[in-house]
């Protein structure tokens, strides 16, 4: 037994290198949150800078759309792949080395200058997520098996803080960015953009993970089994063997339900639901004039762009040309609301400097620049049409960020209700039951008539649904390593999450959003959505209560046993 083995078992404090342990994975699993929430942080405003449209246009929503699942799909199947490596090279090799893919992901992504770029570093971002929880569950699990339930439960509280944090950083970062030092990017680029600084924060856990890498331990009976020669090699095949089928099957289906009921319901409350409570009906009557008015005029902006991208590609230096004239006209846009005349005076100047070399480079090619100037006309009518909506969608997203608070504030309580549960609670599944069970009237009950009353009574059931489902999420990372043998628990862990939780359970956003909610509506209100996501929570909880009849009680081995 080793010395983190035996200090646990004998009940002393634990060690330093316990707590290195503890350390490590409680990063990992608060960045893991902190890096997937970025996505809807930083997706829009990416998109937008690099395809050079405004944000609010059809073709940025799309991309988002498809970004999405992109990175779901490689989520689950590099995952599984990580989940294979982690049986086959170790669980802290493919620990750090999946932390350290998504730190350095995002940071990549924060330089892209192409949306293939950025949509690929996201991806790898996912991916090292997903990998990551898989490896530290194990990882925890076969270095305190003792203490195990306890362990995991207080670790993977930490994810529920990923979120408060990246959000705290990004309301940062936008009140500072204009103050940060310019990063290194194209002219046609804003050196400055919040988006690409939010991203740089993503390198964060890499720091500590490197200095405390060489004091931890690998999994003593991994290594052990390793080293004689007894540890059997992974199979995905064996995954779906007769003894190991329905454990296969039923954890997948389960965690699916999981992700379902976060991403189907949860995960689109803030946008696509918070803007139809009661206390914003008279921002959204104002504010749909107009985004009509924005709709018409991205439909003239997709008419001029087709003349706007091949002048950019025929004429050399246009391009930087008129991404000055754009950074001149933001700066000047806010020097006029700050009332700051030598600043107006001297953007003026510059502006009719920047005119002048647009002619000279289209002198030849008057076509080029009336393709500049079209797209420059509405591209002020966009800005005049977003100044407008300003301070009518500020007050729809300030009540967004609280009823995310509460979410975020029910997810951290669940976890920590897990934590203390599982040491008392002996059956897996009345466990799991235990948050399913309550989720069958809350879920129903809060998008279908707390959404109705007030702001305040469904920021209440948006925290029991955040708590009821967040978690069944700690429930997973401590059940999973208990049901698969030794080598196969990355690769087993690996399907239940990746491919059947943050792959096929992800997708519950799409079946909300695109599939049930214009089912109600052609064109989709919140109380059409509010209905959906309270049809697709409530099914999938119906589901996980069915399912959880099947799902297996742990054999009474312990974790080195198996």
């Amino acid at each position: 037994m080793s010395s983190t083995e035996a200090s646990t078992a004998s009940g002393k404090g634990l060690t330093l290198t316990q707590w290195l342990v503890m350390a490590v994975a409680s990063i990992g699993f608060l960045f893991d949150t902190y890096e997937l929430l970025m996505t809807p942080l930083v997706g829009v405003p990416a998109i937008a800078e690099l395809l050079k449209l405004p944000p609010n246009h059809p073709e940025v929503t799309a991309w988002m759309g498809r970004m999405l699942w992109m990175t779901a799909l490689c989520g689950g199947i590099f995952g599984l792949i990580g989940g294979w490596l982690i049986d086959r090279f170790g669980r802290k090799r493919i620990l750090a080395l999946s932390i350290f893919v998504y730190a350095l992901s995002p940071f990549a992504a924060a330089y892209s200058t192409t949306l293939s770029a950025f949509v690929f570093f996201r991806c790898t971002t996912f991916i090292g997520v997903c990998v990551e929880f898989v490896a530290a569950i194990t990882w925890l699990a076969e270095l305190f098996p003792q203490n195990r339930k306890k362990i995991l439960g207080w670790t993977q509280a930490f994810a529920s803080l990923g979120g408060v944090l990246v959000t705290s950083v990004a309301a940062w970062i936008n009140l500072h960015s204009a103050s940060l030092p310019a990063l290194g990017v194209p002219e046609a680029f804003s050196a400055h953009a919040p988006w690409r600084y939010l991203l740089m924060t993503g390198l964060l856990p890499a720091i500590p993970i490197a200095l405390c890498l060489p004091f931890v331990p690998e999994s003593k009976i991994w290594k052990e089994k390793r080293l004689a020669g007894t540890l059997k090699r992974p199979s995905f095949g064996e995954l779906f063997a007769p003894e190991l089928r329905r454990t296969t099957l039923v954890t997948a289906a389960l965690s699916a339900c999981a992700y379902a009921a976060a991403f189907g319901a949860l995960q689109i409350t803030t946008r696509s639901i918070v803007p139809g409570l009661p206390e914003l009906k008279q921002q959204q009557a104002e504010i749909g004039p107009l985004r009509a008015e924005a709709g018409k005029l991205n439909a003239e902006m997709d008419k001029v762009m087709p003349a706007f991208q091949q002048a950019t590609k025929d004429i050399p230096g246009l391009d930087a040309v008129v991404a000055d004239r754009a950074k001149n006209r933001i700066a000047f846009r806010g020097a006029m609301k700050a009332g700051n005349s030598n600043v107006v005076g001297s953007l003026t100047a510059g502006f009719k400097q920047l005119g002048t070399k647009l002619d000279e480079l289209t002198a030849s090619k008057p076509e080029a620049k009336q393709s500049v100037l079209e797209r420059e006309k509405i591209l002020k009518a966009l800005g005049d049409n977003r100044e407008k909506q300003l301070p009518l969608q500020s007050a729809i997203n300030a009540r967004g960020e609280q009823v995310q608070l509460r979410q975020e504030t029910g997810g951290l309580l669940g976890r920590i209700l897990l934590a203390i549960l599982v040491v008392f609670i002996a059956s897996s599944r009345t466990l799991l039951r235990v948050f399913i069970v309550p989720g069958l009237i809350v879920v129903p009950v809060t998008y279908f008539a707390l959404y109705h009353q007030s702001a305040n009574v469904f920021s209440a059931g948006i925290f029991c649904c955040g708590l009821l489902v967040v978690a069944q999420f700690s429930y997973f990372g401590e059940y999973l390593p208990r049901v698969f043998p030794l080598h196969l628990r990355g690769t087993g862990g690996s399907f239940a999450t990746n491919v059947g939780g943050r792959m096929i359970g992800t997708s519950a956003a799409f079946l909300t959003t695109n599939v049930i909610a214009p089912m109600f509506s052609a064109k989709p209100t919140a109380d059409h959505y509010a209905m959906a996501a309270g049809l697709v929570g409530t099914s999938v909880f119906v589901l996980a209560l069915i399912f959880s009849a099947a799902l297996p009680e742990p054999k009474a081995q312990t974790v080195e046993e198996r």
